[in-house]
């Protein structure tokens, strides 16, 4: 007996009909329109023909005269095209034809006469036939087969020929081949200019600006940048290329005694007024230290690779508090939760040691600001003291340090500022004050206080304002309340409170909500316990929501970043084992309805009031960064 109704498929159906109608159209059966190219014929059907090109669609169906014509003649198509072209129509293949193969191609186009070297023959597609492909799928607007032969293409691509596949690429509007063209000259321009000088000399217009225009230009200093626009402008008098080229080169990235030796006295510079003023530029940038985080442009953005995790600071086990500054670059991917330090390389460190203290990135620089130190007696204190972090040249310089010492505080940057939200001070009073921290003064400020006391919260912003929630005030009061700092009113408004209180968590933003996670509350007998319930805040709706999955260990004391959908939650404090810990949790939120929590990988050591950011790696101070790549810890997964 049938039960019901179920979908029945067959996988083969449309293959065999496309092979029946092609069979149909070599035997010249139920054909009901022939094309002809340079006098060769061929029959085709017009539905066939419709349906995979716009062109052949137009030309059957709005009334043209070919809609009616048993033939129609195609100009400026070969009939080698035309076969190779209804072939891909019927097929979906570039076949390989009966005709003798060149290892030299020859076209005319807007460029003149280029020739294509093309040195393997592996493929389907013959390179004797390449340009009448291109021609005919280009004219017949047969997108698919173009997309093709640029993927043969890019295989093709080397050396020898980038300059002529790239020409090739601007003249059938091959914007694939033309990407993969730039990303080969910018992996290999020093190799090349070693190699093949006159070749990068002879390069257009167009494509030395889109390889200066690169983030992933990386094998060439800014100076070796500068001289190389200098050599191609000098080379054939391109003098009219100038004002613009020089745009792309990042003189800000250059020291002073570059600009002022190099740049300033070479002759084409006193030419120009818009190079003058581009050095300029980058002079003032470099005087105006403190500044420069507000003063970024594209001029002043280092060549990277990609973002990746950085971690700061922190209290270890051994030693009370430290310096260390270092960045996520696991060395072997497949054994990433085992190889421990090895996954971590080290930076700078900062001028002194610390924990329990706050981050923020503005412009790409990463301040840190407050938190505990040791002093010569051995006793921890707060701190007012900052220090910024510059990423161009792995260097740290002081900043001026906050009106109050601050442990177990928010720090934000929000627009052009700093804000600096509660915490404890050195004499552990809880402290309700909130100041702000202006880059071009070099200058703290006080601005609206906290309606209370409060310390061991957590913030973070979103669409120019500042979010805190829980904390502790100077009471002991454990809070569950989530307050909003509006700048540009100098307001602090209340939010839906929490579904419970937390104290030493973290928060983080994400598409428009916030999620709270970890930390400590009271039980019924005012002893602490672990949060392990992660709740989310809906910033449109005001409203909280208790998340279907959980944090796989409790953690407080963490530090927090987010990345791509991914908050990473890391390192902290057990008040079950009065231990730090090395543990890093990842929750992916990236997707709704398909959120996890994992174990990412372990930090080089255990440690609490560690603080953490994503930055984006320059490859002058990270040179073998790799992609960030963060597996799933197999026994983590909920």
């Amino acid at each position: 007996m049938l039960t019901g109704q179920r979908l029945c498929q067959s996988s083969s159906h449309n293959d065999a009909v496309l092979a029946a109608l092609n069979q149909q159209r070599n035997d010249g059966i139920l054909c009901d329109i022939t094309l002809i190219a340079e006098e060769q014929k061929f029959p085709a059907h017009k539905a066939v023909l419709a349906a995979c090109s716009d062109y052949f669609r137009a030309m059957f169906s709005l009334c043209m005269v070919e809609s009616c014509a048993d033939e129609v003649n195609l100009h400026g198509i070969t009939g080698i095209g035309l076969k190779q072209a209804l072939d891909f129509a019927y097929t979906g293949q570039l076949c390989k034809n009966d005709i003798k193969k060149y290892r030299f191609v020859k076209f005319h186009g807007k460029y003149g006469e280029l020739k294509i070297t093309l040195t393997k023959n592996k493929v389907l597609l013959e390179p004797g036939v390449i340009q009448d492909v291109l021609a005919a799928g280009s004219h017949l607007q047969l997108l698919e087969m173009l997309s093709l032969c640029s993927h043969y293409l890019i295989q093709e691509l080397n050396s020898f020929n980038y300059l002529d596949l790239y020409k090739l690429a601007d003249l059938f509007n091959l914007n694939l081949l033309e990407k993969a063209v730039v990303d080969f000259l910018v992996k290999h321009l020093s190799e090349l200019l070693n190699n093949h000088p006159d070749e990068v000399l002879a390069l257009p217009y167009c494509l030395i600006q889109e390889v200066f225009k690169s983030d992933q230009l990386t094998s060439l200093s800014e100076e070796q940048i500068w001289q190389l626009a200098v050599r191609w402008l000098e080379h054939n008098c391109r003098y009219q290329y100038m004002d613009e080229l020089l745009q792309y080169v990042r003189f800000g990235l250059m020291d002073e005694d570059t600009l002022h030796t190099v740049a300033l006295s070479h002759p084409l510079v006193q030419t120009s007024e818009t190079a003058i003023a581009l050095i300029n530029e980058a002079l003032v940038y470099h005087q105006s230290i403190y500044a420069q985080p507000i003063w970024q442009t594209r001029r002043t953005k280092p060549r990277f690779q990609s973002d990746t995790l950085y971690i700061i600071g922190g209290k270890k086990r051994e030693i009370c508090r430290v310096k260390e500054l270092r960045y996520f670059n696991p060395v072997d991917q497949e054994n990433v939760h085992i190889a421990g330090i090895a996954n971590w390389s080290e930076l700078a460190p900062m001028p002194v040691g610390r924990s329990h203290h706050c981050v923020a990135v503005m412009g790409d620089f990463l301040f840190v600001a407050g938190g505990e130190v040791e002093q010569a007696t051995g006793r921890t204190c707060a701190v007012r003291t900052a220090c910024r972090y510059d990423p161009r040249n792995n260097s740290w310089a002081e900043i001026a340090p906050m009106k109050n010492c601050r442990e177990h505080f928010v720090l934000g940057a929000v627009d052009e500022f700093l804000y600096a939200v509660g915490g404890r001070n050195e004499l552990r009073q809880v402290l309700p004050t909130v100041e702000r921290y202006c880059p071009k003064k070099n200058k703290w400020t006080f601005v609206l206080s906290f309606d209370r006391s409060l310390s061991c919260h957590a913030g973070c912003v979103v669409d120019g304002l500042l979010w805190i929630s829980g904390g502790v005030t100077n009471t002991a009061q454990y809070q569950n309340r989530l307050m909003v700092y509006d700048p540009t009113q100098n307001k602090w408004l209340s939010r839906s409170p929490m579904l419970q209180r937390r104290v030493y968590h973290s928060m983080a933003a994400v598409q428009r909500k916030l999620y709270v996670l970890g930390g400590n509350d009271l039980d019924y007998n005012n002893d602490r316990i672990l949060v392990r319930h992660i709740d989310s805040y809906s910033i449109d709706a005001d409203q909280w929501t208790r998340c279907h999955f959980s944090m796989l260990t409790g953690q407080n004391e963490s530090g927090v970043a987010v990345h791509n959908g991914r908050i990473y939650l890391v390192g902290g404090y057990s008040i079950w084992t009065n231990e730090p810990s090395a543990c890093i949790q990842v929750l992916d939120v990236s997707k709704e309805g398909k959120e996890e929590v994992f174990y990412g990988p372990s930090l080089p050591f255990a440690s609490n009031g560690i603080a953490a950011c994503f930055l984006p790696a320059p490859y002058a101070t990270c040179p073998n960064l790799q992609p960030l790549q963060v597996p799933h810890h197999k026994m983590g997964n909920v």
